[in-house]
């Protein structure tokens, strides 16, 4: 009986410690997202558009000084002048990011999927294809 529990210990860890590896090349995939945040002055043109047909509702939304796209490398902020609560949340409700953001160009790296943006209380759907 001692030696069933211990069999059943250490596959239960060993299953926990594989489901949280990642590939070390793919930075989307650490435990942690990681939100860049870019001060160059670039054109209008900085929220990109997927050139694909049926594009979705997600694309170029602006709402009280916040706009963001979607593509399949990530998700593209800019918010205007003030302090923004921004929450990330995978499909599965799980929280995915969470932080305070100030004005500026932001890039969340995401994996192709279905995410919920909230910022400041206020709930999107966000499809990165």
């Amino acid at each position: 009986m001692k030696r069933t529990m211990l069999i059943v210990f250490w596959l239960a860890l060993a299953t926990m410690l594989l489901a949280g590896s990642y590939s070390p090349d793919d930075p989307r995939s650490s435990a942690q997202q990681v939100v860049v945040k870019s001060d160059v002055a670039v054109g209008q043109n900085w929220l990109r558009q997927d050139n694909s047909s049926g594009a979705s509702d997600n694309q170029n939304q602006n709402i009280d000084n916040v706009s963001f796209s979607a593509t399949s490398e990530g998700i593209y902020l800019s918010l205007g002048s003030g302090t923004y609560n921004v929450k990330l949340f995978a499909l599965t409700g799980q929280l995915l990011w969470s932080g305070d953001l100030v004005q500026g160009k932001f890039f969340i790296p995401v994996r192709k999927g279905i995410y919920f943006l909230r910022i400041n209380g206020k709930s999107f759907k966000v499809v990165c294809k």
